[in-house]
């Protein structure tokens, strides 16, 4: 949940470093230990520690090459994470536990990011502004961050728990409600298309017979709406940077994308592919896109270590994708739900795959791709409403 970035604002840069390098060695003691007494590791899981081998041999030497000054042991916090949790999600038992706890901490960071814009808090400033903020940006202090966390909510929530009763129903509905709501506040256009594609993969059960005949309506009525909202944006109280993301969106439902403002990462794109042409097959160094502000994973790890590494970055993320085809139909629709939320939200941000918490998603979708084959029965915490209510019937 970003403490990390919480100590660096309210106490000290030195402090928050030494934390992270304090996680590290803790991190590196618990593979020792975890090494004795691991389970069956993840074959899936070993294409990240391949694409880090690969990614950090290329990027090094495009740095000697080309004089790029970064800090080795600060982009070492991620992939320490990902190794840690390849070793500790092996054990079942944690790979239960890691997702109840990842869960938890999801639902709460939204909540936060409801909080946070209700009170005008701003993270760059570490307080409460005296003006209504335009966007919600969480605990992560970047609305596109806070807005993925929430979907990363809302799709561990959906399958966390299966009410047996209508009032819990009533409640996990509420609460799946207000996530929604967190990531809408981001004004995000690119947390909104993730999560309207995703809501549409998590209930593709109820699209079905007459009910799809409904959904007809339902995106005629959808995009009157639309429409309706468009014609009456200066009458809502927006503020105009509000406006310009719910045009944004607007822009992108209708398809009408040549009119969708990039707030500014065209420039920034223009700018990262200058140096992609540069040194295209080396790369131009570690860490080199994140410096330049690129706001594109892909394009990032391509201009950080070379052509080779994207290619494989790019097969790596397509088995990833290809092997949740396998699965049981309700483990198959989380984990690609999961892997599409961050896949899209690479187009926009540069910090999802060197971001421990997001990161470390890749190591669990890995075990539930493997596990799926040979003991399917260790992933049953992950609700299968179906199942549940097959059984029901049974008894």
């Amino acid at each position: 949940m970003n403490i990390q970035g919480f100590v660096t604002k309210f106490l000290s840069v030195s402090i928050a470093q030494n934390l992270a390098y304090f996680n590290i060695l803790l991190i590196t003691l618990g593979v020792v230990i975890l090494k004795v007494n691991t389970g069956r590791l993840s074959k899936t899981n070993q294409l990240w520690l391949t694409f880090y081998l690969v990614y950090y041999s290329f990027a090094i030497l495009a740095s000697g090459i080309y004089g790029f000054d970064s800090n080795i042991l600060s982009t070492l916090v991620a992939p320490m994470y990902f190794i840690g949790f390849y070793y500790l999600l092996s054990n079942p038992d944690q790979l239960k536990i890691f997702y109840k706890i990842l869960t938890i901490s999801m639902v709460i960071s939204s909540f936060f990011t409801i909080y946070f814009y209700k009170i005008n808090f701003n993270y760059d400033i570490a307080g409460v502004v005296g003006r209504d903020i335009d966007r919600a940006e969480g605990l992560y202090g970047d609305a596109n961050n806070a807005a993925l966390a929430s979907i990363i909510a809302y799709i561990l929530f959906n399958k966390f728990y299966t009410p047996p009763y209508n009032i819990f129903k009533a409640v996990k509905i509420l609460i799946l409600i207000a996530i929604f709501y967190s990531i809408f506040i981001t004004f995000s256009t690119t947390g909104l298309l993730a999560f309207i594609v995703i809501f549409f993969i998590l209930n593709y059960k109820f699209f079905t017979g007459m009910r799809i005949i409904l959904l007809g309506l339902g995106i005629v009525l959808f995009y009157l709406g639309i429409f309706s909202i468009k014609s009456q944006t200066k009458e809502l109280n927006l503020s105009q940077a509000q406006i310009v993301k719910v045009d944004n969106i607007i822009n992108v439902l209708t398809l009408n994308v040549e009119k969708v403002d990039s707030s500014g990462r065209g420039y920034l794109l223009e700018n990262l592919m200058y140096y992609l042409y540069k040194n295209p097959l080396l790369g131009n160094g570690l860490s080199f896109a994140s410096k330049a502000s690129g706001h594109n994973t892909y394009l990032g790890v391509w201009v950080d270590a070379g052509l080779f590494t994207f290619l494989y970055f790019i097969f790596v993320l397509s088995f990833y994708m290809v092997k949740t085809f396998t699965l049981e139909l309700h483990l198959k629709l989380f984990s690609m739900s999961l892997l599409i939320a961050l896949y899209i939200s690479m187009l926009s941000l540069q910090t999802v795959i060197n971001q421990p918490y997001l990161v470390v998603l890749f190591a669990f979708v890995g075990y539930i791709i493997d596990n799926s084959k040979e003991s399917s029965h260790q992933l049953s915490f992950i609700k299968n409403k179906r199942f549940k209510i097959d059984n029901d019937r049974k008894v």
